[in-house]
């Protein structure tokens, strides 16, 4: 195979990508993490604020909104606001507050719709707690939302301000991250900047490559050919490499490369400098892992591979940042979100290659290596993702 060969099948896949971003509308998937708000602000005798939840998401509250109603504000406020009760029920349910260790009550107000740009459309429900000596903590537990459908979901807590202290966050300060892991937390008001953790981020980070199965297979694709040398003889065929700091240094170069291209585009994409639909996106990752896995048992690509790994890296930058994009902090913290993430990234990538590597470089002059672990585990990675490729690129 020629030099020209990676560098015409980069073009032929950005062409792929272009058209199938024309054709395509964008839409969610794997790499879209679910998410819900809610507002705590500080008075000088009193707590109040607001809990936001999509429109997608308020029939796990008990309110039912036709499509039409789901799609037109004014619709969606009266719908939201004749069944307050039930979604206020869950609400109360699923959220408290507590001061000295006792329930701080608290009573809804208001309901409204408003529209969150690029995110669609959010129920409102307001509230206010009774007169009471606000601690320096609270003790806060949420389940909004949390560990029943989407096991991966998040309700953050954001304060804008304290007026006892005259303190004034911002509306999109993000005091603490709830999961269905973490759904217990205490908030300190005398220390709140520094609630907004980097290994909170991080942690994201890293459990985001862990639970994204095609990024992992991508990386296993190239790892299983790793450990072995490319020799020309006819037909083109694999052997074991000679010794550790080979195959070492092959690794080093497939995970930096990787690293750097998607390292470049999460950032990019992440500042909203870049954008592609995340059908399109998602589509070009599953190609990625079938094309990889093509070569590796009929292998053709040799020079110019690392080229090939950058560009398919470019795509799973743009996976790794769809995670970040409805976070409400990002235009305030977005350069540490940034950071912490990628850095997060990096570590769970890792340990997958701390794991996997030693194994398969063990394993590598085993009879059964090349025609049933690089072939027939290639030959399962390359279907799987196949039917990734058909089902996101078609809307299956």
């Amino acid at each position: 195979m020629t030099r020209a060969l990676p560098t015409a099948l980069s073009a032929a896949l950005f062409g792929l990508a272009l058209a199938l971003s024309g054709l395509l509308a964008p839409d969610a998937y794997a790499h879209s993490t679910g998410e819900n708000y809610v507002w705590l602000n500080v008075e000088t005798r009193h707590l109040e604020g607001r809990f936001e939840i999509r429109l997608a998401d308020l029939d796990r509250l008990g309110v039912t909104l036709t499509d039409a109603q789901a799609e037109s504000p004014d619709a969606a406020r009266e719908a939201v606001t004749t069944q307050r009760t039930s979604a206020e029920a869950y609400l109360r349910q699923h959220f408290e507050i507590r001061a000295d260790g006792q329930p701080v009550p608290f009573d809804f107000t208001r309901a409204d719709v408003a529209e969150a740009p690029g995110l669609g459309l959010f129920a409102q429900y307001f509230y206010r707690s009774a007169d009471f000596n606000v601690p320096e903590q609270l003790d806060i537990t949420n389940t909004i939302l949390l560990g029943d459908e989407d096991k991966f979901h998040r309700s953050l807590l954001c304060i804008e301000y304290d007026r006892r202290s005259g303190k004034e966050y911002g509306e999109e300060f993000t005091a603490l991250i709830f999961s269905a892991h973490q759904s217990e937390q205490t908030l300190d008001l005398t220390n709140i900047e520094g609630l907004l953790r980097v290994r909170d981020f991080v942690w994201q980070g890293v459990l985001h490559i862990w639970i994204g199965i095609d990024h992992v297979l991508f990386l296993i694709a190239l790892l299983l050919t790793a450990v072995l040398v490319r020799k020309e003889d006819p037909p083109p065929h694999y052997e074991p490499v000679p010794d550790f700091k080979s195959a070492f240094i092959k690794i080093v170069t497939i995970v930096t490369t990787f690293t750097v291209a998607h390292s470049v585009t999460l950032s990019l994409a992440a500042l909203d400098i870049i954008s592609l639909s995340s059908r399109v996106v998602e589509s070009i990752i599953a190609l990625s892992i079938v094309l990889v896995a093509v070569n590796n048992i009929f292998p053709k690509v040799r020079e110019g591979h690392w080229l090939v790994i950058f560009f398919f890296g470019l795509f799973h930058g743009m996976g790794f940042a769809s995670v970040m994009g409805d976070l409400p902090f990002r235009m305030m913290h977005l350069v540490q979100v940034i950071l912490a993430f990628n850095i997060g990234v990096e570590l769970g990538q890792i340990v997958i290659v701390a794991v996997a590597f030693p194994i398969l470089f063990l394993l590598r002059k085993s009879p059964i290596y090349r025609p049933v672990i690089l072939n027939g585990g290639s030959a399962i990675i390359g279907l799987l993702a196949l039917w990734w490729f058909i089902e996101r690129a078609f809307a299956l």
